[in-house]
């Protein structure tokens, strides 16, 4: 049908844009290891200058190629250290100024106009969902924006050391209503609820998120997604292994809150 194929080219879309965002983040990344070479580099080469300096200022000047020699090095080292000053000056405030992941995801939430919002479902006392809603109420109106596409992200938390692990995440088309449930975070890009999978009524209450609590399960949900596009994953084996969590803590199928 022509929603499923939509669909299908927003998730091809999002996994272009995760794979656009590691690529970033590693050259990101590339660029802050060489900025730190040359810092080290540039110290040694302070050092290695004063320590010069002071070996010819401590000897009587008779003009030989070996005192020339060390001139003509110092010169060197000193175009070298103005030149990792100014790459370093030039360099590190661009790293500064590279977007977070939360900016960048909610660049991709955005779509032809600020504002989006999500929800967090409550699937059990050991699990969870996320999904990307694609409605939130313009400032000072009745007006709603809409989001490119809904996100649903099922997790499931480990009660003893509290670890997050994403078990699945899908792009979905938008929805047409907002989501039920208590709001447990907020920001100029998304909102989110929580929520049950059952009935929109929360077991065990809610807490807020913080904005890196959101961001962290983002990143994880970016990453099950392209694990699950390359075939990484195999969901099937779940729960069939000795030892595994008993079935009111399994994931219950897949179902959007509207």
């Amino acid at each position: 049908s022509g929603r499923a194929v939509e669909a299908s080219t927003l998730q091809q879309e999002r996994l272009q844009a995760i794979a656009e965002k590691r690529k970033r983040q590693t050259e990101i990344e590339n660029k802050r290891r060489q900025l730190e070479d040359d810092r080290r580099q540039l110290q040694h080469l302070k050092s290695k200058a004063l320590r010069e300096r002071w070996l010819l200022e401590g000897a009587p000047a008779s003009g030989s190629e070996e005192d020339e020699a060390m001139k003509k090095q110092m010169q060197e080292d000193e175009l070298k250290t103005k030149e990792l000053e100014e790459t370093i000056q030039r360099v590190g405030p661009t790293l500064c100024l590279c977007p977070p992941r939360r900016q960048w995801w909610g660049e991709l939430l955005a779509g032809d106009g600020p504002g989006s919002s999500g929800h967090i479902s409550s699937l059990s006392p050991a699990e969870k969902k996320v999904s990307s809603s694609p409605m939130k109420a313009m400032e000072g109106t009745d007006m709603l924006k809409a989001a490119m596409y809904s996100v649903e992200i099922t997790v499931e938390k480990d009660r003893v050391t509290g670890e997050t692990k994403v078990l699945s995440s899908t792009t979905l088309l938008p929805q047409t209503h907002c989501p039920q449930g208590v709001k447990v975070y907020e920001d100029e890009l998304k909102v989110v609820h929580a929520v049950s999978a059952e009935d929109g009524a929360l077991q065990n209450g809610a807490h807020p998120l913080s904005s890196s609590e959101v961001d962290e399960l983002l990143h994880k949900a970016d990453e099950a997604t392209l694990s699950e596009a390359t075939g990484r994953e195999t969901p099937s084996k779940a729960g069939k292994e000795p030892g595994s969590a008993p079935a009111s803590q399994k994931a219950t199928p897949r179902r959007v809150v509207t």
